[in-house]
């Protein structure tokens, strides 16, 4: 796997080992591989020509298999006699010139320098059964025997599933010494029959182990000031990665394990009912963002099409039908996959084409299929077309308040017609819009509004108009961002007073550079903290009321449940001070964005302790909401006329 997962703190591999190791019991570890499954590595690290030790031999078959292989200076060592009796009279004829040898390998009394291999199946991983001193000690002495019984240029091999105090003991120690240290996956040993997976034995398949084996390769050398010792990864035959440091190696085991064990997970639970993601980084990068990150939506129902992945074309993953958790389950549903995996590309990561993903992805789509396929199964890879890029980057900065942003044009289809939108998104929340503009012969075509929720706050605030309130002649914007809503207000009401506010100064260069916002007498931004701006207005007896209020700000806060707006802004006190800054008349609209329903209302509770009329609106395929808040009764404005006018676009 030549992309790396994200350590993820969901899973505590610790507790992990502790109970899967309490439920084999004694069991013989039979995941560690055979000659079959392991001869690839072992050929490649071990020369017919070598001397081998081999330690805690029991009574596997590697040996002969190995042996027959034409691999014939062997000494096999086993603390059993009893097992070490059983082995010779087994081979003494059939491989006369294999030894078998009891000893205790923490104090071996052979030769100085005598082998150039020392083989270690599994031995390490029962030596050093927990973290405890004991067990630690025990470790360093046989990594003092190995050391003395080798040549220099030998090397210890050591087959291992590497638990979290294996791994540190052993890279750790032999990195000290000044050892070459290689560790490798051995993905071909982790296919075997598991017996404690009844289900599967049942259905005649054989299971995947649910933590990868490794083997690690340290060559002795002696040890040279001023110089490091080489530390490399290879994930598969194919790649070799070369490591700066022991907690970079160790990352990538750590990495490798997680992936593992959320596919195991995955793959035995098929009552998945929330969306699982993993994040994919690009060891060879220097980018710190994921290059993919994969959502797993499994059907409550099942389906003749079991498993697909569906890759999301770059800028089109802030699309509803993507960037939601139900958009994505309207997505597999409308797939009628049993499982999908939405896959979205990393924004600051390359892609040449869509068969180049999939290449690339292909065997980490097929850890993730469900229970029961078979190990061979073609997966579809499905799109909304061969493009795989349909963003173009204008602009990137920085800055105090918001972060990272950039500025960007995406290319839709609208009615069978390419549109050109531009955008602009906070890296730090990169799949939801701040501001969208439509273009228009390479301009921002200002009496159009792209935002779903901008257009549903300008038609509640046109049903009034009808209702020929006077009171409608002036309206504050808390959050002007890229100024879209301003602007198409100031278009669509050239008499009225359009304010907007907005606490970084760096959003109204942006708004009037890229998104057509020009100031003017009657479109006014004010650099200031809404919070404030609103308390001081309220606060001032002669100052001029609004007839609408609409708040539309960002929370940067993703844990909260709550994406717009912040909860300072849901503060009672704030709420108070809205209702002051308008006129009797007047109106305040809410963009909620809120996922949990116990807060949404607890919002609309705390709304009603204020107005008089509190309704809410929501928008078809999209988790906005659009609160409409009045001050007095209607009864006390003039009756509508009959109907109610739609904003045109």
């Amino acid at each position: 796997m030549n992309l790396l997962p994200k350590s993820s703190s969901e899973f505590s591999q610790q507790d992990y080992w502790e109970k899967f190791f309490k439920a084999r019991g004694k069991k013989a570890f039979e995941w560690y591989g055979t000659y079959q499954q392991l001869y690839s590595v072992l050929h490649k690290y071990i020369n017919p020509r070598d001397n081998i030790l081999v330690g805690g031999c029991g009574n596997s078959a590697l040996s002969a298999d190995l042996y027959n292989a034409g691999f014939t200076s062997m000494t096999n060592v086993d603390i059993s006699e009893t097992v070490i009796e059983q082995m010779t009279k087994q081979y003494e004829k059939t491989h006369p010139l294999m030894k078998f040898v009891a000893m205790d390998l923490l104090e071996m009394t052979l030769d100085a320098e005598t082998f150039s291999c020392f083989l270690d199946k599994g031995t390490l991983d029962a030596l050093m059964s927990d973290a405890n001193q004991e067990s630690v000690e025990r470790a360093k002495k046989m990594f003092k025997e190995i050391d003395k019984v080798l040549k220099v240029g030998g090397r210890y091999i050591c087959i291992s599933l590497l638990q979290e105090h294996i791994l540190q003991c052993l890279v750790s120690y032999f990195h000290n010494l000044g050892w070459m240290i290689r560790v490798c996956r051995c993905e071909e040993a982790e296919h075997q029959e598991d017996p404690t997976d009844s289900k599967q034995k049942k259905q005649g398949g054989s299971s995947r182990f649910p933590f990868p084996v490794f083997t690690v390769v340290c060559t002795k050398f002696k040890k040279m000031e001023r110089m490091t010792p080489l530390l490399e990864f290879c994930p598969d035959e194919r790649n070799i990665e070369r490591l700066s440091s022991v907690d970079q190696l160790k990352e990538r085991v750590r990495s490798v394990q997680h992936f593992a064990t959320l596919c195991h997970q995955i793959s035995h639970d098929e009552k998945t009912s929330k969306d699982v993601f993993i994040e994919l980084m690009d060891p060879k990068s220097l980018k710190t963002t994921p290059k993919y990150t994969l959502f797993i939506i499994d059907r409550q129902c099942k389906s003749a099409q079991k498993f697909a992945a569906f890759v999301v074309p770059q800028g089109r993953e802030t699309d509803w039908l993507f960037s939601s958790h139900e958009g994505r389950r309207q997505l597999a549903d409308s797939a009628k996959y049993q499982r999908l995996l939405v896959i979205h590309l990393g924004r600051d990561h390359q892609f040449d084409s869509l068969d180049s993903v999939q290449t690339e992805l292909a065997g980490i789509v097929s850890s993730l299929q469900p229970q029961g396929l078979p190990t061979n199964t073609q997966i579809p890879f499905l799109s909304l077309g061969a493009q795989v890029n349909q963003r173009k980057e204008i602009y990137r900065a920085a800055s105090e308040s918001t972060g990272e942003y950039v500025i960007e044009e995406v290319e839709e289809e609208n009615d069978g017609k390419p549109v050109i939108l531009r955008r602009l998104i906070f890296l730090s929340n990169p799949n939801v819009i701040q501001s969208e503009a439509r273009m228009k012969n390479g301009k921002v075509d200002l009496k159009h509004l792209a935002c779903q929720h901008h257009v549903v706050m300008v038609e509640e605030l046109r049903q009034h108009f009808d209702l020929r309130n006077p009171a409608l002649n002036s309206i504050l914007v808390l959050g002007l961002g890229g100024g879209a809503l301003c602007t198409y207000l100031h278009q669509a009401y050239p008499h009225f007073k359009v304010d907007g506010v907005e606490i970084d100064p760096t959003m109204v260069g942006l708004a009037e550079k890229y998104f057509g916002f020009k100031p003017s007498e009657n479109l006014r931004p004010h650099i200031a903290d809404g919070l404030s701006f609103v308390r001081d207005l309220a606060a001032t007896e002669s100052s001029e009321r609004y007839g609408c209020i609409m708040l539309d700000v960002d929370c940067k806060d993703r844990s909260l449940g709550i994406s717009c707006p912040p909860p300072s802004f849901l503060d009672p006190n704030f709420i108070e001070s809205v209702k002051q800054c308008l006129n009797p008349h007047g109106l305040f609209f809410m963009n909620l964005v809120c996922r949990d329903e116990a807060k949404r209302n607890n919002v609309m509770e705390m709304l009603r302790k204020s107005f008089e009329i509190v309704q809410m609106r929501k928008i078809k395929g999209e988790v906005n909401e659009i609160i409409r808040c009045h001050p007095l009764a209607l009864s006390t404005l003039p009756k509508a006329r009959n109907g109610r006018k739609s904003l045109k676009k």
